[in-house]
């Protein structure tokens, strides 16, 4: 990889920046991480065992592999037991924990969410009751979903506006993340077309375009609420240029987390304000190029926060239906286009009042529809936190996972008429209907993988 004299040259005086080993690293492989998901746990699986190749330092469930497997042949993957997610960017588990440590009940807005990464850590943390995310450009709607709900976690919504669209909210959520979009050059080594993409002008234009999103975030922010900025470049005017940026705007303060030494993070500092980033180095640290700056909110901006409490949904009358589907307690079940969704009693006015104000993509978990012949399940129930652990189930063995993942028939012995729950190593994977011992396979056919082998 021969990286442009003029980005070099861009680094030069960058906190941290080496360039011999910076330059050496990029011709190096980067390392391979995944996040496990602590609610669908399989710790015997061979990619947690013999892939390990050690816990990422700085988020708890963090893991490096040794080398790259075939995702997409994991059934576990599609159970959402995991998420392939680049080290440097789970560094926001350490700094929730850091800066929230035993808050609970707050809302998090991820902004700039696709493809999902950031908001599904969010929802693994007990911080928060709600995760909202965001996604402007629509074609990149449908990763974000199917990543969300493998994920499977009812606290989890999608919306699909311009930052400037949250205004109407007003001052409402606790936490927001700017995962902004940048110039990417800190993933050069995982994207290397991205190279011939890279200008000064670039970095410029997309300078500016994140200040506009920050603009945007910071009304929306709770006085004493955290903004976290984020970004996957290396270059001053996206990083420490917008630390200023948003420091001038009077209303928020630079904060610090604690870091070891030993994880080789640097720490950096605005040109004149002083705030506070932190910058990775993919020659200090097992992971690709990122930054993050957090800051607290210390005076309202001019938008207040307006009350959702006016805007309650009715909620289905005939529960009883579902007993024997969803774990029903402390759940607010609703219909809508005929659809059954549910979501935590907790979240219920948050989740209205936003459907008055945003372009709402997922609301809630589809359960499923009731017809006149009974309960139909969605594949959304199937790998949520609300499926009933009393539902029948059937456990396939790899081959037969893959076997049903590709919508192909499954050979199953004798077993009596119904929907059944289909898992792997007991982690749901969707349904299916069993009729004369002959299994109809209702895995979405969107959704079905294409690649061959085991």
């Amino acid at each position: 990889m021969i990286l442009p004299k003029a980005f070099i040259d861009s680094l030069d005086g960058c906190v941290g920046f080496n360039e011999a080993s910076f330059v050496q690293a990029h011709e190096l492989s980067p390392a391979i991480s995944i996040r496990k998901n602590p609610f669908k746990v399989v710790d015997n699986t061979v990619l947690f065992k013999e892939f390990n190749a050690g816990n990422v330092p700085w988020c708890l469930h963090g893991q490096y592999l040794k080398e790259r497997p075939r995702f997409t042949l994991d059934p576990l993957l599609h159970a959402g037991a995991y998420y392939v997610q680049e080290a440097s960017s789970m560094f926001l588990y350490h700094v929730v924990e850091n800066i929230l440590a035993e808050q609970k009940n707050l809302k998090v807005l991820d902004l700039c969410a696709s493809p999902g990464g950031k908001s599904t850590l969010f929802a693994s943390m007990k911080q928060f009751d709600l995760v909202l995310s965001n996604e402007i450009i629509s074609t990149r709607l449908p990763a974000l979903n199917e990543n969300i709900v493998k994920w499977g976690s009812s606290k989890s919504l999608i919306s699909n506006n311009d930052p400037k669209d949250f205004q109407a909210l007003g001052e409402i959520f606790d936490a927001v993340l700017v995962d902004a979009p940048c110039s990417g050059s800190g993933l050069f080594r995982k994207d290397p077309s991205a190279l011939g993409e890279w200008s000064a002008n670039h970095v410029d234009f997309c300078a500016v375009r994140q200040q506009r999103i920050l603009h945007d975030a910071m009304a929306v922010l709770k006085p004493g609420g955290h903004l976290i900025y984020s970004t996957c470049s290396y270059s001053r005017e996206e990083n420490e240029g917008n630390i200023d940026f948003l420091l001038d705007s009077g209303m928020l303060t630079s904060v610090k987390v604690d870091i070891p030494a030993e994880w080789g993070i640097v720490q950096t500092a605005s040109d004149r304000k002083g705030g506070i980033g932190y910058r990775f180095y993919p020659d200090q640290l097992q992971g690709e190029g990122f930054f993050c700056s957090i800051f607290q909110k210390t005076s309202s901006s001019d938008v207040h926060f307006r009350n959702p409490s006016n805007h309650i949904m009715h909620q289905y009358k005939n529960t009883g239906e579902l007993q024997d589907w969803v774990d029903t307690n402390q759940l607010h079940v609703f219909e809508e286009d005929g659809i059954l969704l549910g979501l935590n009693e907790s979240i219920a006015e948050s989740r209205s009042f936003f459907k008055q104000h945003l372009r709402l993509r997922k609301s809630g978990v589809k359960l499923g529809a009731s017809m006149k012949k009974g309960f139909v399940p969605d594949h959304e129930l199937a790998l949520s936190d609300l499926v009933s652990s009393d539902q029948r189930r059937m456990d396939l063995s790899k081959k037969e996972a893959l076997q049903f993942l590709r919508k192909e028939e499954v050979e199953i012995g004798e077993m009596s008429d119904g929907i059944c729950l289909v898992t792997y190593q007991n982690l749901p994977i969707g349904w299916s209907k069993i009729i004369r011992n002959r299994l109809k396979n209702n895995y979405p056919v969107s959704w079905r993988i294409l690649l061959q082998g085991d």
